[in-house]
């Protein structure tokens, strides 16, 4: 039968009242360690039956709606003094019992099995007592609860004090030790006996059980022989222990190797300790939070800071937090500073005193601290301000952009912009990093969950072993370093192929879990299983889990059947009953007789813009520009669910295999699709400009809804044939027939017209693209992966994707018809423009890239954009493009992304500009089928043309403008988060393929260039992927020697593989035989290849063999 909690007074506890036992007697037996084995006779316990915190811990995390009730439950607890007791198998147990009418120090002893009925009796008394208990006595219960912590806290300052004097007798009574060590051990429990009877001591129980465990203690570390030096010797050890514990903190800041799991329960003594002080003593290991209103005020007051949180993916140790207005990320060093905040979360800290700052060791660091702040890029030196006007034409009066603060809220920013200016002064003075500690959590930054595996908590002898029963929780392992090792699973929500076989499904299964809680008490936290991924078989798997860490597994999911119902009824399965209605037609501009035509990827089917071009006059240097965007506004109202589904997509996914679409399908691909030859409805800007790309002045763009019937659909290589030559008008057979324009749909529409509408496109495209560099812009380029996969998906070739002329043709125009769009939406909506903001880089960090280019004699100047782009292009002539490609890739670190934002939460109109083209404002008008931020735009810039609002607009004129924006600035926000998280999606999942492809072709040779060096490791970028990737001498079986005067490092190749590769090397020039023979009789020549900055190495990429698939790198040799 399952045993039952009792909570006990003291008077009941005690039982009857015994006579003292006799000094002749033996001391009673000690208790058993609970990490010892229990009695083979003892009961199992039922999993609701609460004895331990991890009993607790399991319910709490199984139950979330009553995780904060038995949080209290806990704490009243062990607050008020409560235990839990085990009444039939614990033999001994010390406990502290609080009643209504005061504190006791009892010993619980085992009892007669003959009082089993009177127990029983006790229990079913207790339990009907508290049912009975009215809301009177509830109430009255509280009061006293106050009372018995008061007097709690007032019993733990006596209980310390009597702690004082327990260790002082027993440092008397180890002087006294001269026996020897079994008689002396009996001595010691009687003296101690006689001393707490005499009441030298303490009488109280509690000291007698302390008195016995520092007794055993100083038995374990005194000498055998008990004299003063044996004394001496331990203390010395002592200190010793104690001075390494405090050095292993300083060590592990140094190490470059990812963490170490951590030691098993009970392994440690330390970790023992740690933990059994959190739930017996009450200490905390982390600090409580603060009250959200005292964090909001120090943020206004400058007293606390907020930022991002990034921790380190190579050491989780270390976290940065990047501030505003601060010259250099702050650091949060270690897991107590950062006070379980997670990576990507937004927190606020407080900055440690500045005697505690991180030096800057390094000459750079040095350095540019005293730059970072002073220094920053500029856009407008050495730019033709003439030039620049011409090309963009702004218009905007910015000061009738921003709301009008009070004036308190207006001291409290001036006082913030002179705390950050006090701030990065002390930085510069002391050069030193400043280090903070985590005080609030603002906003989660990713509450989605994590893929990982699951860990048995107790080892398991063979895979068909199943998990112990004594172990109530399980260990859950992220597969991303950066969060914490051993986070605890409950075991009433572990699945059934795990508790069967835990070590089977540890090595085969991925699973899904989330972080549910992390009290203070723990040094992980508790967490929750969601779901078995499933066992690691391929691409699919791996895909599945990408996309469920993410929380992007909604976009795998179908749409509500109300949606796709509602839809099928208006327009049809495939969109065969929607027409373009007749109202519509007499609304809109009508463009079906303009040479209209889209340029896209090959196998796209989400055509969202399309583009036309006329000659103004006869001689070609005046042209109309027409781009024209799918009006997918007019098929999702504003709110409907479908509406509400596409805001929380917030963008379209693309995978190498698959496209997750933020629309249905029959919209995103049928009826808002621009498809030639068949009308649809669009949304059109209209401009004029001139052969040499800049704005014809005094000519205002046109906006409005159209209809448009596009010619041809055309993609990026057959456009790019027609830029080479290879398709002219005597010359089409490159150009497939179905891709051209019909013949006789349109007399006025050729191949020729077509053909010269594309090349008059780029002639003025390349001026405006070539105008544009020369007046600030940068153009920074990531390699982007694609592949070629065969019809069971797996991938037959991989490589990066090139950029042609036509991709930058359609580029430049989709430029500016997003940037007069922005233009028009501040002049309509001032606050409530939707922009797209990119900050200037970190001006420290790119300051150190610069350096390290500049000390390997490569001149890249970053004062301004304009020199940045010049600079670049001569290490592009000058030095190769191995050598561009590095250089530009170590630029690219230091940018922040591009976000969204609500022009009225700007500071200033400097808080609107787009770094890398150099204008004063930009957003996102032109891929409404795949970013829902695009829709947000479509209706504001519908209502600007419309010059009031209707009914259903996003902008009514009666609603207050501030609760708009903060509904607007709701949306950024998330469109930021769906588009970062996308992002590093497809960027996982091209590894996904990359892993198969190597798995099912064999091992690739690869070209890796060196990008910096440690002790232990060395960091490369490899050349075919556009991944930086560090490598650890320890995973590569290398010996390395490191030169301290040098800061180089120097690697030694495995004599092993040295040998194989000159094998290979002599077996492609002379043949197998004289191979074996001069590897037989000769030493191979030299293993060591000194690391240098660009130096550029042989290298191999495999996978691992065992589940998750992960790519690995190891060295070959050098690139001759």
């Amino acid at each position: 039968m399952a045993q039952r909690r009792v909570k006990l007074s003291w008077q009941e506890a005690l039982g009857p009242e015994t006579p003292a036992p006799s000094q002749d007697k033996k001391p009673s037996p000690r208790p058993k360690s609970r990490g010892k084995k229990t009695d083979a006779k003892r009961k199992k316990r039922h999993p609701n039956d609460v004895k331990t915190e991890q009993d607790m811990d399991a319910i709490a995390g199984f139950d979330a709606s009553s995780s904060d009730e038995l949080d209290a439950e806990i704490d009243t607890f062990g607050g008020a003094g409560f235990v839990l007791v085990d009444l039939e198998n614990e033999m001994e147990e010390l406990a502290l019992v609080a009643t209504e009418e005061g504190f006791a120090n009892i010993r619980m002893g085992s009892k007669p099995k003959k009082n089993n009925n009177k127990k029983k009796k006790n229990e079913k008394r207790l339990e009907q007592e508290v049912k009975n208990v009215t809301a009177k006595e509830e109430k009255d219960m509280k009061k006293k609860e106050k009372k018995i912590r008061q007097a709690h806290k007032l019993l733990e300052m006596e209980e310390e004090k009597e702690e004082k004097e327990v260790v002082a007798g027993v440092e008397k009574g180890k002087k006294q030790k001269k026996k020897s060590k079994k008689e002396k051990k009996g001595k010691q429990d009687t003296a101690i006996a006689d001393k707490q009877e005499s009441g030298k001591v303490g009488t109280t129980p509690a000291l007698k059980q302390k008195a016995g465990k520092n007794t055993k203690k100083e038995e374990k570390t005194a000498p055998s022989r008990g004299d003063a030096k044996g004394d001496d010797a331990a203390q010395s050890a002592k200190k010793k222990k104690e001075k390494k514990k405090k050095g292993s903190e300083n060590q592990a800041a140094e190490l470059e190797e990812k963490d170490a799991p951590p030691s098993k329960s009970g392994a440690d003594g330390h970790s023992k300790k740690s933990s059994k002080d959190a739930r017996g003593n009450g200490q905390a290991t982390y600090s409580e939070y603060l009250d959200r209103d005292v964090v909001i005020r120090g943020l206004e007051m400058g007293g606390l800071l907020q930022g991002k949180l990034r921790v380190n993916a190579m050491y989780r140790m270390d976290g940065y937090v990047t501030v505003d207005g601060l010259s250099m990320d702050v650091l949060v060093k270690g897991m107590q500073d950062r006070n379980r905040a997670f990576d990507g979360d937004l927190v606020a800290v407080r900055l440690h005193p500045e005697s505690e700052w991180k030096p800057m060791n390094d000459e750079n660091g040095k350095r540019s601290v005293g730059s970072a702040a002073s220094k920053p890029i500029s856009s407008t030196a050495g730019v033709n301000q003439t030039a620049l006007h011409s090309l963009w034409l702004p218009s905007v009066q910015t000061d009738q952009c921003f709301f009008k603060r009070p004036p308190d809220e207006e001291s409290s920013v001036d006082m913030l912009k002179q705390c950050m200016a006090r701030l990065n002064e002390r930085i510069k003075e002391s050069r030193c990093r400043p280090t903070a500690t985590v005080v609030f959590i603002l906003a989660q930054g990713n509450a989605n969950g994590f893929i990982g595996s699951l860990e048995a908590k107790t080892r398991v002898k063979d895979l068909n072993s199943p998990l112990s029963s004594n172990d109530n929780y399980a260990y859950f392992n992220a597969d991303d370093l950066r969060l914490p090792r051993h986070i605890r699973i409950p075991r009433l929500q572990l699945p059934d192929e795990f508790i069967s076989r835990p070590l089977l499904y540890s090595k085969t299964m991925l699973c899904f879990c989330r972080i549910k809680a992390w009290s203070t008490r723990h040094q992980s936290p508790m967490g929750e299983f969601v779901k078995t991924v499933g066992e690691y078989t391929g691409i699919e798997t791996g895909i599945s889990a990408i996309l469920s860490k993410h929380g992007l597994q909604s976009h795998t999911l179908d749409f509500d059947s109300s949606i796709l119902d509602e839809l099928d009824e208006k327009y049809g399965t495939s969109g065969e009953k929607w027409e373009v209605p007749e109202d519509e037609l007499r609304k809109r501009r009508d463009f079906r007789q303009t040479q209209i035509f889209s340029i896209d990827p090959y196998n796209a089917r989400d055509l969202d813009d399309a583009l036309h071009i006329r000659a103004l006059n006869d001689a070609r240097t005046k042209f109309e520009i027409g781009v024209h965007i799918a009006d997918v506004t007019h098929f999702i109202e504003h709110n409907s669910l479908l509406d509400r589904e596409a805001r929380s997509r917030a963008t379209s996914v693309y995978l190498a295999n698959r496209v997750l679409p933020m629309l249905p399908r029959i919209l995103c691909e049928k009826l808002c699709s621009l498809q030639p030859q068949v009308d649809r409805l669009a949304f059109s800007v209209v401009w004029q400009m001139n052969l040499d790309g800049s704005l014809v002045d005094g000519v205002e763009p046109w906006f409005g809804k159209s209809i448009i019937r596009s010619c041809c659909k055309l993609d990026y290589g057959s456009a790019q044939k027609m830029l080479d030559g290879v398709i002219s008008s005597d010359n089409v057979d490159e150009w497939e027939a179905d891709r051209r324009p019909i013949p006789g749909a349109n007399p006025n529409i050729t191949n020729a017209t077509v053909i010269q509408s594309v090349k008059d496109l780029w002639s003025i495209g390349e001026n405006r693209r070539a105008m544009r560099f020369d007046t600030g812009a940068v153009s920074l380029n990531d390699v982007k992966m694609v592949f070629s996969l065969d019809a069971k998906g797996n991938p037959t070739r991989y490589g990066s994707y090139e950029l042609k002329d036509s991709n930058r043709l359609v580029e430049e125009y989709m430029l500016l018809a997003n940037y007069l769009v922005a233009q028009q939406l501040l002049r309509a909506h001032g606050p409530l423009a939707f922009l797209r903001h990119h900050p200037p880089p970190i001006t420290r960090s790119l300051d150190l890239a610069l350096e390290q280019l500049g000390k390997s004699d490569i001149k890249v100047d970053g004062r301004s954009t304009k020199q940045l782009t010049e600079s670049l292009e001569r290490v592009r002539q000058d030095c190769g493009e191995t050598t561009f490609v590095i250089a530009q890739a170590l630029i690219i670190k230091p940018m922040k992304p591009a976000e969204y934002m609500v022009a009225g939460n700007g500071a200033s109109p400097d808080s609107w500009r787009h770094y890398a083209l150099n204008i004063p404002y930009y957003t996102h008008f032109t891929s409404p089928i795949r970013r829902y931020a695009d829709v947000v735009v479509h209706r504001l810039l519908q209502v600007s043309v419309m010059g009031a609002a209707s009914s259903d607009s996003p902008v009514p004129e009666n609603e207050n403008s501030g609760s708009r924006i903060v509904e607007f600035t709701s949306v950024a926000q998330n469109c930021n988060e769906k588009k970062m998280t996308s992002k590093n999606a497809e960027k996982e999942c091209d590894k996904v393929f990359l892993c198969a492809y190597v798995q099912n072709h064999g091992d690739v040779e690869v070209t890796g260039v060196v990008l910096s060096m440690g002790q232990k490791s060395f960091t490369v970028y490899v050349l075919e992927l556009g991944l930086e990737q560090r490598l650890f001498l320890q995973e590569l079986q290398m010996r390395g020697s490191w030169n301290e005067k040098t800061s180089q490092l120097s690697i030694r190749l495995p004599v092993a593989q040295v040998a194989v590769e000159k094998a290979t090397e002599v077996d492609d020039e002379n043949g197998n035989q004289d191979a074996k023979s001069k590897n037989t009789t000769s030493k191979p020549q030299s293993d060591m290849i000194k690391l240098t900055f660009m130096k550029q190495l042989r290298m191999r990429m495999s996978t691992t063999k065992k589940m998750p698939l992960a790519l690995t790198f190891s060295v070959i040799g050098e690139k001759s």
